[in-house]
C-alpha cells in the first residue's frame, strides 16, 4: 500500500495542530474591535508576500548558488533572513515613524535603532563569513 503522506504521524498532527491555534488567534483577533483592520493587513501581507517577495528571493537565491555552492550559499542567507526579519519588526522605529506612541509605550530613547540594526547586521554577517572561513578550511 502507498504512503499518501511521507512524514510521520506526528509531523501530520504537529501541523494541525498549528493550524488549530492559528485558527483560534485568528478567531481571537476577530473579537477585537478593529477586526477590519486586521484581516486587511493580514490580505496585503499574504500578497505581497506570495506575489513580490517569494518571487524576489527565490531569484536572488537561485543567482547566489549559481555563483556558490548551496552549502556556501547558507552562509549568506541565514544572516540575511535575519536581518530582514529585524528589519521588518522594527520598519517603524528605523524610518523614524510613531515617535511620540514609541516613547509613550516603552519609556525607551527613540534615536539610535537603524544604527543599531546597521551594527547587528553587520555583526551577523562577520560572524557568517568568519564561520563560512573556518568551516572552509578545515
Amino acid at each position: 500500500m502507498r504512503r499518501r503522506y511521507g512524514a510521520s504521524p506526528l509531523h501530520v498532527l504537529a501541523h494541525l495542530a498549528a493550524l488549530l491555534m492559528a485558527g483560534w488567534a485568528l478567531l481571537q483577533v476577530l473579537d477585537l474591535g478593529n477586526a477590519q483592520r486586521v484581516v486587511l493587513w493580514l490580505a496585503g501581507a499574504v500578497l505581497v508576500h506570495d506575489l513580490l517577495l517569494w518571487p524576489g528571493y527565490t531569484l536572488v537565491d537561485r543567482a547566489a548558488r549559481r555563483r556558490r555552492p548551496a552549502a556556501a550559499a547558507n552562509y549568506v542567507r541565514v544572516p540575511a533572513g535575519i536581518s530582514a526579519l529585524l528589519a521588518l519588526a522594527f520598519f517603524p522605529v528605523i524610518c523614524g515613524k510613531g515617535e511620540r506612541n514609541h516613547v509613550r509605550v516603552s519609556g525607551l530613547d527613540w534615536t539610535g535603532y537603524a544604527e543599531r540594526w546597521l551594527l547587528v547586521s553587520a555583526a551577523l554577517f562577520l560572524v557568517a563569513g568568519a564561520v563560512f572561513l573556518v568551516r572552509s578550511r578545515t
